[in-house]
């Protein structure tokens, strides 16, 4: 190496250090012998960032993985947050929906998961529901509640409207693509008119045909901004 490239280097003594190779561009690739990076290498470094390593693709994702197929978050007020027939595919027979601070616009508003087979609100599904309710708050109280309706499903009862009371809710849905009647199962927690409770419950979804259209929403009212709600497709869900 020409004495003028050390200067540049910053070598004064004819010593070359690592910090000096760090530091510099101008050392061509070329001019490093049998140095090419292996697996091994790659495997036994602690020093590459997380920032370097691309998003994982679904097709590299193992079975039973959730897949985030499209998630919704209200700005403003809405009457239903819809997922359709872009996310309910064959790709998936199982899904999972997750909402958080969900609140409606009403005092004593019912969770409804709207169901359809027709990829609208045209031709809703009627879905019967069963719920057990737990009170988490105050006095120990529990029942059960049932209904059946052209609406769909009913995941809480008398909810509060009040800004900063909202529920949260996991559903998940089973053999949507399947020729059978499909059911579903889910729990919500939130604030009631009078206590916070969770229910827990299921419900069948009656139709033999391929459910493509969903919407979460209230029986009465709007949604108040600020809701979120997620689906997830399960991957491998569809194995024959």
């Amino acid at each position: 190496m020409a004495i003028t490239k050390l200067k540049a280097l910053g070598v004064t003594d004819g010593t070359l250090t690592n910090t000096q190779i760090n530091a510099s561009a101008a050392i061509a690739k070329s001019k490093l012998a049998a140095l090419d990076i292996v697996n091994a290498d790659v495997n036994a470094s602690a020093a590459i960032a997380s920032t370097k390593v691309g998003t994982m693709a679904t097709a590299n994702m193992p079975n039973g993985s959730w897949i985030l197929l499209h998630s919704i978050a209200t700005g403003v007020e809405i009457a239903q947050m819809v997922f359709d027939n872009n996310y309910f595919t064959t790709a998936y027979d199982d899904y999972i929906m997750i909402g958080k601070d969900c609140t409606p616009t009403v005092d004593g508003d019912e969770a409804i998961i709207r169901v359809s087979s027709n990829n609208s609100a045209g031709n809703l599904v009627t879905c019967g529901s069963g719920r057990s309710y737990l009170r988490i708050a105050a006095n120990p109280a529990q029942g059960a509640e049932a209904n059946t309706s052209s609406e769909g499903i009913q995941l809480a009862t008398d909810l509060e409207s009040d800004v900063g009371k909202a529920g949260y809710f996991t559903a998940r849905f089973y053999g949507l693509n399947s020729s059978i009647i499909k059911y579903m199962d889910f729990n919500y927690t939130g604030k009631h008119v009078n206590d916070e409770y969770s229910w827990r419950g299921g419900s069948s979804i009656n139709t033999t045909s391929a459910v493509n259209w969903m919407a979460f929403k209230f029986n009465s009212g709007n949604i108040r901004a600020g809701a979120r709600i997620a689906l997830y497709g399960i991957k491998g869900s569809n194995y024959s």
